[in-house]
């Protein structure tokens, strides 16, 4: 046999195997069907295998928009959730922060009244020392009411109207300016060597110092009561002068006015006891409100980023804690440390006041300005006091705190919209009720809602045309 025979025959049988192979049902050429391409494929070059044109719909500048926008709802949602949260916190803050001023100027008021040191302890001193408790303690409860009133929210006021006390804006402001007051004439009063220079005395310092810190509360608050920020950060500070003002109360030191502020703290008695507590809690207080206090600032119109608002509020917490250290960390336990927890909070002031224009760029020129000014007047009350000694460094310190919680004050407060201080906090519900409703658009986008019909009993109580219910996307394919 050559080998043209067996080539032969070898073609022959192949091709007879190909022949029973399609007998058999598949494909002459080796492959089964489900080893072929399908015909939706894709090539390397990205087009369909079949020959067709891509189906897909190019995005357009309308879903970019829409996104977009979609984006800003949520954001929006999310800073609203955030104030809801932030109210329930403050609601909480301002009754803890309530009581512990009660119970500071309760004391101060007790001390007004008590028998002073050395007197012969016979019944009359029995009786006045029992009549000063009594006075201390009405006081104490007095100033509670008072500023539980003056910062109430609406469920507080309604609750007050229930029982009978008609409360407004008006007189909520008056409760809250005398309570300022009876701060400042009580500091006065447990300081008043230090005023015997002024003209008139400590009586003429109380009358102009508290009646001007009272109208200033009183014009404040009129129109800033509904703002919960403000409402608690007014406590807060008021927390800080009730410590300092008990501790003026209680101390030994004698003429500490002549050192230091700091000084009330060094006793290790109830009066240091008194002043660090303030600092520390008045420190942690303004920590807690940091979102509360820029979330005016981090509304749309203003321009500001997200890194720029993150940026103010570091800036806030570590004041909060700067001021908490001062109070953790007496002068006289670590002077370094505690100085420079004092230098700290200085910067930490400065630093956001002087960038606040670039933090947010459409910042109210008000509050821009009101910053700068605070810093170059917190300038020259350092050199008045370091440069030209013209008053102790009690005095700077009270001007530089003051001037702290003053500008924390108005950047909550001016940085709200014409028409938001003098809402109601009813607009909570209505931020809760936007966020629910952004929160269920975005689901209801990758969600495919089907709508049952309901029996003919039933039909009667469905929602009218024109509703909010009519706006959640319908599946496709379902009939109505």
């Amino acid at each position: 046999m050559t080998t043209t025979d067996i080539d032969e025959r070898s073609t022959v049988g192949a091709a007879g195997g190909n022949a029973r192979l399609a007998d058999s049902g598949e494909p002459a050429g080796g492959r089964r069907p489900s080893d072929r391409r399908p015909s939706g494929g894709r090539t390397s070059s990205g087009r369909p295998s079949d020959g067709r044109p891509d189906q897909r719909r190019p995005v357009t500048r309308r879903d970019a928009a829409s996104r977009r926008d979609a984006a800003a709802k949520r954001r929006e949602a999310r800073r609203r959730l955030d104030g809801l949260r932030d109210n329930a916190t403050a609601t909480v803050m301002r009754r803890v922060l309530a009581i512990l001023i009660s119970l500071f100027l309760g004391v101060a008021v007790f001390q007004v009244f008590a028998p002073r040191l050395g007197a012969p302890i016979d019944a009359a001193w029995h009786d006045r020392h029992a009549g000063a408790i009594l006075i201390g303690a009405c006081a104490a409860v007095g100033v509670f009411v008072a500023l539980t009133i003056a910062s109430a929210s609406r469920s507080g006021v309604e609750l007050l109207h229930r029982v009978g006390i008609h409360s407004t804006p008006e007189n909520r402001a008056v409760l809250a300016a005398g309570s300022w007051f009876a701060a400042a004439a009580l500091g006065v009063h447990f300081s008043a060597a230090a005023f015997n220079p002024v003209p008139g005395g400590q009586w003429v310092v109380a009358v102009v110092l508290g009646g001007g810190l009272a109208l200033a509360v009183f014009c404040l608050h009129r129109i800033a009561v509904h703002d919960h920020a403000y409402r608690t950060f007014n406590l807060a500070a008021l927390t800080l002068a009730a410590g300092a003002i008990a501790s003026m109360s209680l101390t030994g030191t004698g003429s500490w006015w002549a050192l230091n502020f700091s000084t009330l703290g060094t006793t290790d008695d109830a009066a240091a006891f008194s002043f660090n507590a303030g600092a520390v809690l008045s420190g942690l207080a303004m920590v807690l409100l940091a979102r509360a206090l820029t979330s005016g600032l981090a509304a749309p119109r203003f321009g500001a980023s997200v890194v720029g608002i993150r940026v103010l509020r570091v800036f806030i917490v570590l004041l909060g804690l700067c001021l908490a250290g001062v109070g953790l960390v007496p002068i006289d336990t670590a002077t370094a440390v505690h100085n420079g927890f004092a230098l700290g909070a200085a910067v930490c002031f400065a630093v956001p006041a002087l960038s606040l224009r670039l933090l947010v760029p459409a910042a109210p020129r008000r509050l821009v300005a009101l910053s700068i000014g605070f810093v170059v007047v917190e300038a020259c009350a350092m050199v008045f006091y370091d440069g030209l000694h013209v008053f102790s460094l009690t005095v700077f310190e009270i001007v530089a705190f003051s001037l702290i919680f003053i500008w924390l004050i108005a950047l909550t407060v001016m940085s709200r919209e014409p028409g938001t201080i003098k809402a109601t906090a009813s607009d909570a519900a209505g931020a809760a009720l936007a966020a629910l409703q952004v929160a269920q658009r975005s689901v209801s986008r990758k969600v495919k809602v089907l709508h049952v019909e309901f029996p003919a009993i039933l039909a009667e109580e469905r929602v009218p045309d024109g509703t909010e219910l009519e706006h959640v996307p319908k599946a496709r394919g379902v009939p109505r």
